[in-house]
């Protein structure tokens, strides 16, 4: 083990340590309450623990547990989490748990039940745990368990829960949903991404795939709900980790784009907007500033604070800007969805280079001419700017200004048709027509994208 791998345990127990400390020192006047202050028995632990959770006035819950147990283990751990479902169905309950199998098998099961789950790999131990109850009521429950004995204390005041709140909060942004942790655990070893043919139900690489599936649904007894959750992870951190928005101005892809996004975060997704927009209109600053660079070739200022380009080539280096950005978020496992509109998508989708295409999905978004310009039209948003200090920030709109010219010249036809006709796409571009207002047709259209993506992994879970 090298010094940076052992220095993230140290650093999160020293944390946690320090809160204690500081807990304590706000009680030192006024004593803890004495009910859960000595040492206990789990059993007598746990149903104190049920009390509280059914405690009609706690409305919400967070709870770091690294010894988190499955149900099974206990006829009370099972009353607790129908507890936490009700809590749940109030204002939320988080759960962050570690990565052993047991703890693991726990999260699956809340996972089952609706609730929201992550994984920590900083929690290496599990001797210290709290519960952070609030609503009406306030309950912060600290449980120290050394020997098999569980040593609780209990601190009825929203200071407490403040304190406590706030290091979850820290270490819920640094923690990995479940479904996303157990989708990793069937990517790992020897499958390469992209691998497996959407609707294949034959090869080496999707027999592994299925087999993992189901060694992982016996190790962890995954409920169908939660199994379905890992698999919408696994079916678009394998076969759809980059997501490419491509049609002509007008179109909708925008709109689109965001509605992907919203319902793959709503599915506990990490997701990653792009649109090379931001790229060229940074070029565009780059001519207009005069630095001299040689960046921003051909570009022209418009009326509105729009710009021109000569040629579609002008806009190539902000697409090589983008595929850069692509490649940088391929470490961290987000699911990138990159918009950009070019009279020439397949000759844009090159940029990008194969390995990225192989693992990508392509949803072309298609209006009417008519449509498109009457959408263009309204359209006219300008960049805002905003000044603080020495800093200065500019922020585009999807609604930006877009030259008639450049309308008419560079986008004068969509080639849905020549995209379909590319051997290295097929099975992988979804269309989505845009013909009329409004967010409920998009919304069906998305969902239909999302299935299409998922529905060869659930067939590997039968």
């Amino acid at each position: 083990m090298n010094w940076s791998q052992l220095l993230v345990p140290v650093t999160s127990g020293v944390a946690v340590a320090l809160i204690v400390a500081i807990v304590r020192f706000l009680w030192r006047r006024t004593r803890l309450p004495t009910g859960l202050s000595q040492r206990m028995t789990r059993r007598n632990y746990l149903a104190e623990m049920l009390v509280i959770s059914k405690n009609d006035n706690v409305e919400r819950l967070d709870a770091l547990v690294p010894n988190l147990l499955p149900a099974a283990c206990s006829p009370v751990l099972a009353e607790i989490q129908e507890a936490w479902s009700q809590i749940n169905g109030r204002r939320g309950v988080r759960v962050i748990t570690r990565t052993e199998p047991a703890a693991l098998t726990a999260g699956a099961e809340l996972l089952g039940a609706g609730i929201e789950v992550r994984v920590s790999r900083a929690l290496t131990a599990g001797h210290l745990s709290y519960h952070v109850f609030s609503g009406s009521e306030h309950h912060t429950v600290l449980n120290r368990r050394n020997g098999g004995k569980d040593r609780p204390e209990r601190l009825d005041e929203i200071s407490a829960a403040k304190v406590f709140r706030s290091h979850f909060d820290e270490m819920w942004s640094e923690s990995e949903p479940i479904e996303s942790f157990l989708a990793g655990e069937l990517l790992a070893g020897d499958l390469s991404a992209g691998e497996i043919p959407a609707g294949s139900k034959t090869g080496d690489g999707l027999s592994r795939l299925a087999d993992r599936i189901r060694e992982q649904r016996a190790a962890y007894q995954l409920s169908p709900k939660a199994e379905d959750a890992v698999l919408r992870h696994l079916a678009f951190r394998h076969r759809a980790p980059v997501i490419f928005v491509t049609g002509l101005p007008g179109a909708g892809k925008s709109l689109v784009r965001r509605a992907i996004a919203e319902e793959l975060r709503r599915w506990r997704m990490q997701v990653d907007e792009l649109n090379d927009y931001v790229y060229a209109f940074q070029e565009f600053l780059h001519a207009l500033m005069l630095l001299g660079d040689g960046r921003g070739a051909g570009f022209s200022a418009q009326q509105g604070g729009a710009f021109q380009v000569e040629r579609e080539d002008d806009l190539r280096p902000a697409l090589h800007t983008l595929g850069h950005r692509v490649w940088e978020n391929r470490r961290s496992n987000p699911i990138t969805i990159v918009e950009f509109a070019r009279a020439d998508t397949t000759g844009a989708l090159q940029v990008f280079g194969d390995e990225v295409l192989a693992a990508s999905q392509i949803v072309h978004v298609r209006a009417s001419d008519a449509e498109r310009a009457t959408r263009l039209a309204r359209r006219g948003e300008p960049p805002k700017i905003s000044v603080a200090g020495q800093l200065i920030t500019l922020e585009v709109s999807d609604e930006h200004r877009l030259p008639s010219n450049a309308a008419d010249t560079l986008y004068s036809r969509d080639d849905f048709a020549l995209l379909k006709a590319q051997k290295n796409v097929a099975g992988r571009l979804f269309l989505v027509e845009n013909e009329s207002e409004g967010k409920a047709h998009i919304d069906e259209q998305v969902a239909a994208f999302v299935e299409t993506v998922v529905r060869p992994y659930r067939a590997l879970a039968t």
